[in-house]
């Protein structure tokens, strides 16, 4: 819901400053890079890189250049604290220290966490909601669509290539519109199926263009952030103005806090500063805090769920 817009905001802005930031441009850095690549990265010194690399750095995909920026990158933030100096950010990021071969240590692990919790959430969901329930099909793929979307952001943050930069990006978008869906069928579609089945195509025909565009003409990332962001607020508008006409429901106070709680926490993106022991980051304390958010959204969608399908057999008894 917003909590993905919010993210999208900040990988945006990240990327934005992708192709330069004060750190990669020190003349110091690109020296150490440049002589690092030239000792180590050809003829023999690469073969006996990849000889004493370990192999889950390997199947990872890293390579001796990318050692070389890791090692110049710590040695040029040294050289930033030691002359009193504010730590600078390379290619749009905030250096990490690397754990084994995650690149973002907690924004991956945090990322598998939510995932995890989406698991979790689907399967009592699975276990609870018989799948006659009129929303059952619609939040199971609602379901799959976040892990998807949760599995490449732990990729992602394990690493960051331009593969698994754009499957983060354009699974995040899924999941906003999804949302969007999920909050149309809630809201209308149960009652209009037909708007309903429009809709989605109209959303699937979005996601395609989205996608093939960024893809396929050129990876636009201020017009990849001014797109997810207007659903995403469309989205946050829908949902906030249904739980306000439904206060009735006993359990529309999940959906309310889910949907101000993800809005009062996008607010931990604006707080931008170096890693916590060069590990635990503002993006990575978000991603922490949605964990049990996620949970409360799908215990809101199993009790819908299930007071839809009370309301739908009491009103065939009735007939």
């Amino acid at each position: 819901m917003a909590g993905r817009t919010a993210r999208l905001m900040l990988l945006a802005g990240a990327a934005a400053l992708a192709s330069g930031s004060q750190g990669d441009r020190e003349p110091v850095y690109r020296d150490c890079v440049l002589g690092c690549e030239e000792r180590n990265c050809s003829g023999g010194a690469l073969k006996h890189f990849r000889s004493r690399q370990p192999i889950y750095m390997s199947l990872a995909g890293w390579t001796c250049r990318d050692d070389c920026k890791y090692e110049c990158m710590w040695v040029t933030v040294g050289l930033y604290l030691q002359e009193g100096h504010d730590v600078p950010q390379f290619h749009g990021k905030w250096p990490f220290s690397r754990f084994l071969f995650f690149q973002e240590p907690a924004s991956a692990v945090a990322s598998f966490l939510n995932g995890l919790a989406s698991l979790v959430m689907l399967c009592r969901y699975r276990t609870s909601v018989p799948a006659s329930s009129p929303m059952y099909p619609t939040c199971v793929a609602f379901a799959w669509v976040s892990l998807n979307a949760w599995f490449w952001s732990t990729v992602f943050h394990t690493r960051d290539t331009d593969l698994t930069e754009k499957m983060d990006y354009f699974c995040a978008s899924a999941v906003i519109l999804h949302s969007i869906y999920l909050c149309c069928v809630r809201t209308v579609g149960l009652q209009r199926p037909t708007v309903a089945s429009t809709f989605r195509v109209v959303l699937l025909l979005m996601l395609t263009a989205h996608v093939s565009y960024l893809s396929l003409v050129r990876f636009d990332y201020g017009y990849n952030l001014v797109a997810n962001v207007a659903i995403g607020l469309a989205n946050l508008v829908w949902w906030l103005t249904w739980c306000l006409r439904n206060q009735r429901l006993p359990h529309v106070h999940k959906c309310m806090a889910v949907v101000l709680l993800l809005q009062g926490l996008s607010l931990l993106e604006l707080l931008d500063f170096p890693p916590l022991f060069w590990v635990l980051d503002a993006h990575a304390i978000w991603h922490i805090s949605t964990i049990p958010v996620h949970v409360l959204f799908f215990s809101f969608l199993e009790d819908d769920s299930l007071y839809l399908l009370k309301e739908s057999e009491a009103k065939l008894k009735l007939d």
